[in-house]
């Protein structure tokens, strides 16, 4: 029997939710942009989180924490911030601490909403069943793995990830080592995703590869998953 006929016969009450996430200049966002062009839902965490930064009870807890040198116009400067909390877990897991349980509720709710109103549920799409993407930079460092039924982990060689973070943030090359070797490492990602795609050559290469996934993703059925409430 193949998955599109059991799934009519079993439909499934909630979307298909899959996560996406990698290192920094791994080329996640490249692939989330992808699956949104195809007409897929995409959702951001980072998105999330910078609204959250607006919040006025999070601006007043991170300039108590870090002074009012992080504010721009009365606003939180990201840029700033990311300064100040790169390079320090202490400060990085506060940061984390305050917002991420913010992030993981509003995601909650994204699913729930969407099942809801089971969007997608009673037409065909391209795939034969609704599924929701999440761009989530740092599943694995919050255990989030287990509320997805499929996590891809885009990975790049480190030489590359560093010129490109040369070429986008105008930074040394010191200092872009830096910040790779302050994340969790790739190959601690690969050992905890389901999928893993590597972009070290052309966007052509990349794309390639995401087309034979998603032949793979159509043949799927839902995990036993947990809220991302409850984790």
């Amino acid at each position: 029997m193949n998955y599109l006929k059991e799934l009519k016969m079993k439909p499934s009450n909630r979307p298909f939710l899959i996560a996406v996430t990698g290192g920094i200049a791994s080329g996640k966002t490249l692939v989330s942009k992808w699956f949104e062009e195809k007409g897929d839902r995409v959702v951001y965490a980072d998105k999330i989180g910078h609204k959250f930064l607006d919040d006025e009870d999070i601006i007043n807890e991170l300039t108590e924490k870090f002074g009012e040198d992080i504010l721009k116009n009365d606003k939180i400067n990201r840029k700033k911030l990311g300064q100040i909390v790169f390079g320090s877990k202490e400060k990085l897991n506060f940061l984390n601490q305050l917002l991420h349980p913010k992030i993981r509720k509003e995601m909650q709710k994204i699913i729930d909403e969407f099942t809801e109103t089971r969007v997608g549920f009673d037409e065909q799409t391209r795939l034969g069943f609704p599924i929701l993407f999440f761009e989530i930079p740092l599943l694995f460092e919050n255990k989030l793995e287990k509320a997805f039924d499929l996590v891809l982990n885009i990975s790049s060689e480190k030489n590359i990830q560093i010129k490109r973070i040369i070429k986008k943030r105008k930074i040394s090359e010191k200092r872009a080592e830096q910040i790779i070797d302050f994340q969790m490492s790739d190959f601690e990602k690969q050992k905890l995703a389901d999928v893993n795609i590597m972009n070290n050559t052309s966007l052509e290469n990349l794309y390639e590869k995401l087309e034979n996934q998603l032949q793979i993703i159509k043949k799927m059925k839902h995990r036993n998953i947990k809220r991302l409430i409850e984790i």
